[in-house]
């Protein structure tokens, strides 16, 4: 009776430390998240927008800057389905910065065109519910390139 009670005991003191370092883990996952969101946000600050560019070519240049500094974000992301919208995203403004090179030759003005929304929400919008609240500044950034 002693050693059920004991062993009892153990597993006990086992399962509540195991919630211990969950919450632990948890805690320290969603602070480097919020960390690397942080810094994709400096390397955005770091270079001009698009919207204050002069020219088509500027303009291209400057969202393929933005999208190479969020590239490094998203090569750390470990969640596919995050990683798949924002990368989505990335290519509807590749797409944008390739119609603005098209734009000095043709002379034919060039749109962006945002990805198409899934059961009626925008990408920007469910990229902002899956990531970090610290990403908010960033996508709401990347999402409008004709800005």
């Amino acid at each position: 009776m002693v050693i059920a009670l004991c062993a009892g005991g153990l597993a006990v003191l086992r399962a509540v430390s195991g919630f211990r370092d969950d919450a632990a883990d948890a805690r320290e996952d969603r602070r480097l998240r919020d960390t690397a969101c942080l810094e994709l946000e400096t390397r955005l600050n770091r270079l001009p927008p698009p919207g204050a560019t002069s020219t088509p070519q500027a303009r291209a240049t400057a969202v393929r800057d933005e999208n190479a500094a969020t590239r490094i974000y998203v090569g750390r992301l470990d969640n596919q389905r995050v990683s798949d919208g924002w990368r989505e995203l990335l290519d509807s403004r590749t797409a944008f910065a390739e119609a603005l090179d098209a734009q000095v030759k043709s002379r034919t003005p060039a749109f962006y065109v945002a990805p198409a929304p899934r059961d009626g929400v925008s990408l920007a919008d469910q990229l902002a519910h899956w990531s970090p609240a610290a990403c908010a500044g960033p996508i709401r950034r990347l999402a409008a390139p004709d800005l």
